[in-house]
């Protein structure tokens, strides 16, 4: 009776050890709230930031760069969120894999036809042990795989950089077409109204009056096209950080060597290459993976041996007891666990294969970012040679106006041709950065003198603090 009330005391206090359900309803508008609700002026938002950045002379700083940017994403951005989430599954899964299995209880009570003792009790402890390291092997394995997962954490964290550096060059790019533009329409208005006089003296036809007018009407459109561009890729930087449109309107935003993008001297394009095929977070990822595919391969076989479980049981019945050691061995005569064996070595395979694959696109991809880089700094170099070209001519036609050797209509088109010709030099440059970014994302790393990618914290900087997410 007493070993019985043990038995009830030890079920009682692992009862109360366990660990309790607490519910974590999702509620969409105070999401929703908490997410509008979010500013610069969040009070561990400087810490974080000086912890990478140094000592900030002004807080919230009035301007921005895109390594300022990148750390704000690192603190805010919703998809690192998600990716630290299953970070946190991951490593959950290496507590799980490295948990000793739990031995088992049974016990039985009845009676005898014995007059001296009609009752009879049984106690079946059971105590699993494995065999063949097969903890050891699953254990491993999860932790390659949390390390794969901590790989995918940095390919967000490299996502959404890519994304922020390719929001904000289009955003600042068609701030400058914005400028051009504007500066053209105004050298459109003063062309049709030298053409409106000229046509009140008989000096111009209709059709010229109405096409220059068609084109200033065209270059109007254009400016509002290039401001709904504007404010959409400013709120594609916010929504790209974490943070609701309005918490960047004060902040000037800038990227270093906007239009002088780095040469190829700059760049040490062979580094480059290295650096790609040494640095690629989704080859490192598939390393991983692989490394957790090999060892659930020799998991698998590990369990071909069987476990083994003891059982030191005890008796009592006719007023004796008995003490007996009952061992157990599955023995695998129908299965030799060759059905999940061939699954992993097949899962291996593939992942091999999706290794080399991979790695190829590297290799491709780093050379046709060379090249469109290379082609795309030839062009923008072709339009700054255009530019030169023509502001000589513009410099040269002003002085034929000062000398009455040109008219007013001629320094006007020649200074409408370096309007247009500077929108081609925009485009050209336009290109160049998105070569540029297309380089990087090949190589996943800064180039051209940008800070180094911070590692994502595995642990969100809010959830840390216990902000509200």
């Amino acid at each position: 009776m007493f070993r019985f009330l043990f038995k009830i005391i030890v079920i009682l206090a692992l009862a109360s050890s366990c660990i309790r359900y607490v519910p974590r309803p999702i509620d969409p508008p105070r999401l929703e709230q908490s997410y509008r609700a979010r500013t610069l002026a969040d009070p561990n938002l400087e810490e974080f930031l000086k912890a990478f950045k140094g000592t900030l002379l002004v807080w919230p700083p009035q301007s921005m760069d895109l390594d300022t940017l990148t750390l704000l994403a690192l603190y805010f951005s919703l998809d690192l969120d998600s990716a630290r989430a299953r970070l946190e599954a991951a490593q959950s899964a290496i507590v799980t894999a490295n948990v000793r299995r739990n031995p088992s209880f049974g016990g039985a009570a009845g009676y005898t036809d014995s007059e001296a003792s009609p009752y009879a009790f049984r106690l079946d402890p059971n105590v699993p042990f494995e065999t063949a390291g097969k903890r050891t092997y699953r254990t491993r394995r999860a932790q390659q795989l949390a390390e794969a997962a901590q790989f995918s954490l940095a390919e967000t964290a490299w996502s959404v950089r890519s994304r922020l550096r390719a929001a904000l060059a289009d955003h600042l790019i068609s701030n400058l077409d914005l400028d051009q533009l504007i500066a053209e329409s105004q050298i459109r208005e003063e062309l049709v109204g030298i053409y409106e006089k000229r046509l009140e003296v008989g000096e111009a036809s209709n059709p010229i009056v109405s096409l220059a007018r068609t084109d200033l009407a065209r270059v109007q459109v254009e400016i509002e096209q290039v401001r709904g561009r504007i404010a959409q890729a400013r709120a594609a930087i916010a929504g790209l950080i974490g943070l609701p449109p309005s918490a960047l309107e004060k902040v000037q935003l800038t990227l270093a060597n906007l239009e002088n993008p780095p040469s190829e001297e700059v760049l040490d394009l062979r580094s480059v290459q290295r650096l790609g095929l040494l640095n690629r977070l989704d080859v490192q990822r598939l390393l991983s993976e692989y490394d957790a595919a090999e060892t659930d391969l020799q998991l698998q076989i590990a369990r071909q041996k069987p476990d083994i479980a003891l059982g030191p049981a005890y008796s009592f019945g006719e007023g004796a007891n008995t003490y007996v050691l009952v061992p157990a061995l599955l023995l695998p005569l129908f299965d030799r666990n060759k059905g999940a064996i061939a699954e992993s070595s097949a899962r291996r395979t593939a992942l091999g294969a999706q290794f080399l694959s991979t790695q190829a696109k590297a290799i491709d991809e780093m050379e046709r970012a060379l090249a469109g880089y290379r082609s795309a700094l030839r062009e923008l170099d072709r339009a700054t040679t255009t530019l030169g070209v023509i502001a000589n001519r513009e410099e040269a036609t002003r002085r034929q106006l000062e000398a009455g050797e040109a008219d007013r209509l001629a320094v006007t088109l020649v200074r409408l041709e370096s309007a247009v010709a500077r929108r081609s030099w925009l485009a050209a440059l336009r290109r160049a950065h998105t070569a540029l970014g297309g380089l990087e994302d090949a190589v996943q790393h800064p180039l051209a003198g940008a800070a180094a990618m911070p590692a994502p914290p595995a642990v969100s900087p809010r959830q840390k603090e216990g902000l509200p997410q």
